[in-house]
């Protein structure tokens, strides 16, 4: 049995981090696995950040994906059960007899808008305005957000629960699993069905998925979202062999925007680099870039010279 998740955080990173931390291990400890027992774990994990001393002073939030995916021998198939708390996204990728894939939504987005969710915020006492919780919050299901939680009720009934909903299908080895968070589809840059088309793509050249993750992330970031992202790829395969060193790739640095840089600083830091290190080592990307780019040019009016030849002979 195994545990992907992705949690992504508002307000700033400590809910998520404390999320991503716990969640799978308080899942872990389970002995069974029925959609109740899933609930009940996510949900005391949420309180077990409420609670915390470390945290009381804290208004972080956080949304969350998570899969937990065990193989069954007797089909030779794989259970999926997916658990959404808030606005990522999970999406199963089924192959089609001609090789194409289909776009299986496993996740569905919490708004405060959606009927089921207003009708709850408004009975613990909160209002929708603006298609957010009291004005405030876009999700209507999250961990953390205190100030938003009415932590008199039972977890389910409050404003803002982080009662994940579940949905539980089967995938086969020839199948693909993606995590995102909202920042891949800010805007319907992405739809579900055009990252699955644009992932499928990739994969016929290439099968390193950590390097098609990232080229997602760059092809929103050429299409202009300015959200936060990740991503996550999963196979259905024997991952034993692959094994790479974490790297940290830089992405464009944005000059005039002062949030984008403080945030770019940091994830900097976190990598082990420092600003200026990070800007020296995107510069290098970009110029291996340019000289691949202008590599293929040459390639390509070469090959283009070489075809037109015969036919001036003729």
């Amino acid at each position: 049995m195994r545990f992907f998740g992705i949690f992504d955080g508002h307000s700033g990173n400590i809910c998520s981090s404390f999320v991503a931390e716990v969640l799978h291990k308080n899942i872990d400890n389970l002995t069974q696995f029925t959609e109740t027992d899933i609930a009940t774990v996510v949900m005391d994990t949420d309180q077990q950040f409420l609670d915390s001393e470390l945290f009381q002073n804290k208004d972080d939030g956080s949304a969350g994906i998570f899969t937990i995916a065990s193989f069954d021998k007797t089909t030779n198939n794989y259970k999926l059960i997916h658990g959404n708390i808030g606005d990522s996204r999970t999406v199963l990728a089924l192959k089609q007899e001609d090789s194409s894939f289909t776009a299986v939504p496993c996740t569905f987005d919490h708004k405060p808008t959606n009927e089921e969710e207003r009708k709850r915020i408004e009975e613990a006492g909160g209002f929708v305005e603006y298609s957010r919780v009291d004005g405030q919050l876009a999700l209507s299901r999250a961990f953390g957000d205190r100030m938003l939680k009415t932590l008199h009720l039972i977890p389910e009934k409050r404003k803002v629960t982080s009662k994940p909903e579940i949905i539980i299908n089967n995938a086969t080895k020839d199948d693909f699993l993606f995590l995102a968070c909202d920042g891949i589809y800010e805007g319907d840059i992405f739809t579900r069905e055009s990252v699955i088309k644009y992932i499928s793509d990739q994969l016929k050249h290439n099968d390193d998925l950590a390097v098609i993750s990232a080229s997602v992330l760059d092809e929103c970031l050429r299409r202009g979202s300015r959200d936060n992202m990740s991503a996550m790829i999963i196979q259905f395969i024997d991952g034993t062999e692959y094994s790479k060193p974490t790297e940290y790739i830089p992405g464009p640095f944005e000059q005039n925007d002062s949030r984008f840089q403080e945030a770019y600083t940091k994830d900097a830091l976190a990598a082990g680099y420092t600003l200026e290190q990070a800007l020296q080592k995107r510069t290098q990307i970009e110029e291996l870039e340019k000289n691949k780019t202008s590599s293929n040019n040459v390639d390509t009016n070469s090959n283009n010279q070489n075809s037109m030849t015969p036919n001036s002979l003729i």
